[in-house]
Formats: C-alpha cells, structure tokens, sequence
C-alpha cells in the first residue's frame, strides 16, 4: 500500500537521510503528553540541561523513578500546570516530525488542571493549530489501570460525551485488575465510538492481549509485543486486523526486547500482524519517529520497504470494527 511519499521514503532509510524522513508524513499514536518532547527542545527552553537516561531502566518503575527525579520534578518546580512547556513541546515534535496523525493521551488530571474541559479542549487546539496544523489530531483520554474504575465513569461519560477524545486506553501497569473490572469505562467508548486500546502484552502474556480483545472489545493494542509467543494470537491478531502500537526503543530500554535486531516486530510482521511504530515517551527514551524507523532498519530487522507498508498504515484510515 505504498504512497506518493513511499520512494523518497525508502531512499532516505537507505541514505540516512534525516531531512527528508522528517518531512514525510509518518504517525505517532501512542505518545504519552507530558513526555512527549525532545529533551534538546526542552534543555532549550528552560535553559537548562537534563541527565541523559540510562541505557537500560530497571523496568517501568525505574524509568518512573528517574523520569521524577531527573525531568518532572525540575519542570514542576519551574513552571506551571497550564503553560507546562512539556506538554507544549510535544506538538512542536508533532510539527518537526511532519505527523499525519497526532494522537497524544491525556490524563483527567491533565484536564483538571485547565479549570474545565472547554479551557482544556480550547488550549489544546491552539497548539495543534500553532505547531502541528497539517496533523490529523487523534485527543486519547487515558486512565490508570490500578485505580478503582468507579469515580472516573461520570467523568468518562463527559469527555466522552464531548467528542474532542477520539480513543481511549487504560496504561501504568498491567496484571492489577481483572479485565471485566473495566468493561463499565470501555461500555461508555464504546457508546461514543471512539477506538478502543489498552496496554497489553508489554508484560503480561499472549493469553493477556487475547483476554482483552475478548473482554473488552478491543480495537488495537499499546505494545502487545508479547503476542510473538503465540501464533494463534498472532492469527487472530492478523485477521482481526487488529493493530499493535509498538514503541521499540522503549521496549529495549525497558528490558522487554533484547534489542533493534531481535525486537518482535519483526515476528509479528512475518505474521500480518497489523502495527504501527511510536515514540511512547520520547523524553524518557530519547528517540523520535524518524529515528525509530532508521534504527529498525540499520539493525536489519525490518526492510525499507516493510518499514514503509507501516508508515502508510499508521496514517492510513483507521478500520471500523
């Protein structure tokens, strides 16, 4: 399914050449907001330089550790909730890397922290419109997986309501609840047809992204990666056509994958499985779309041309379910 931008796309892999990936439209739809930004644009604005991360986290509450103790606490202490230039640079990002598709999840604390939802929706579409214009903009209203669900579904019900949030996730850990604990949040999605995803299968197992598809209806999966170890997920996954969001340097720098060459993207396209390549947090992981892409293909794990058929996917119109 190549596009107009398919060659030069190609070439540049070849070529290493950056200018030209970063002006071809590409997608980036698992991006958490707050860390969104390149840490030079962020060293840049608060004049100031951040500690570069390791090169391997101890897992995802290592990487929470160090995000708090090296970036998050220094920005908070320096700005304010409404004019977080995290958050501001995230769509700059957007713009640089010409995204076709934005889709940056959000928090309810994110929009708490706006006064009300109208300040909200209104802030951040003067950003889209300010950095990133040409980017089907894609609002994701994340929830956290270890909470109670029940306070937060009047809330859903309103932002849901609203129209401005096009999917939703539930994210922050795997294995705390039961998948049915969430069925009420993913019933209110569903009632405003927006897409349904969920971090599965980051730690958790096969038999984990095949129990929430089937619970909860699931329209795509947030890493999902360990759906490699089962190809009976892999065929419903393919025939389902249901995409995994996958975010390879934040898998490697997690410890979730052994590296770019050995990373289960590679499986998983052999397989059909639909994905899409991500950022995740580009802040903490330090590398952005076009970089991904170049380091998948300088490690040998996926062709240009594979890497391609991604690329035109993940701004290919989404499949209604």
């Amino acid at each position: 399914m190549p596009d107009k931008f398919s060659k030069a796309f190609i070439t540049a892999l070849k070529n290493h050449d950056t200018k030209t990936l970063l002006s071809i439209p590409k997608s980036d739809v698992h991006n958490h907001l707050g860390r969104g930004c390149r840490v030079e644009w962020l060293s840049e604005k608060m004049n100031h330089t951040f500690a570069k991360p390791p090169a391997v986290f101890e897992g995802l509450q290592g990487m929470q550790d160090w995000y708090v103790n090296n970036i998050r606490d220094y920005c908070r202490a320096h700005d304010n909730n409404q004019t977080d230039v995290r958050r501001e640079g995230c769509f700059v990002e957007a713009g640089r890397n010409h995204l076709a598709r934005f889709a940056p999840s959000f928090s309810e604390t994110d929009i708490e922290d706006y006064g009300s939802l109208k300040n909200f929706c209104e802030y951040y579409d003067m950003l889209h419109q300010k950095y990133c214009p040409d980017a089907v903009y894609e609002p994701e209203l994340a929830f956290q997986s270890y909470v109670d669900i029940e306070p937060a579904l009047a809330r859903a019900e309103e932002y849901f309501a609203s129209g401005y949030f096009k999917s939703i996730d539930v994210c922050c850990g795997e294995g705390y609840k039961p998948f049915s604990d969430y069925i009420p949040l993913y019933k209110i999605a569903e009632k405003y047809d927006v897409i349904k995803r969920m971090h599965v299968g980051e730690t958790g197992s096969a038999d984990d992204v095949e129990a929430a598809i089937e619970t909860l209806g699931l329209d795509e999966i947030h890493h999902g990666i360990n759906a490699v170890h089962s190809p009976r997920v892999m065929k419903l996954l393919a025939d389902r056509k249901i995409t995994l969001n996958v975010c390879p340097t934040s898998n490697i720098k997690l410890g979730y994958a052994k590296s770019y060459a050995e990373h289960p993207i590679k499986i998983l396209v052999e397989n059909g499985v639909p994905v899409t390549i991500n950022t995740d947090d580009l802040l903490v992981f330090d590398s952005s779309v076009d970089e991904e892409y170049q380091r998948l293909y300088d490690a040998g794990t996926l062709t240009a041309e594979q890497l391609d058929d991604i690329r035109c996917w993940g701004i290919a119109e989404r499949i209604k379910k």
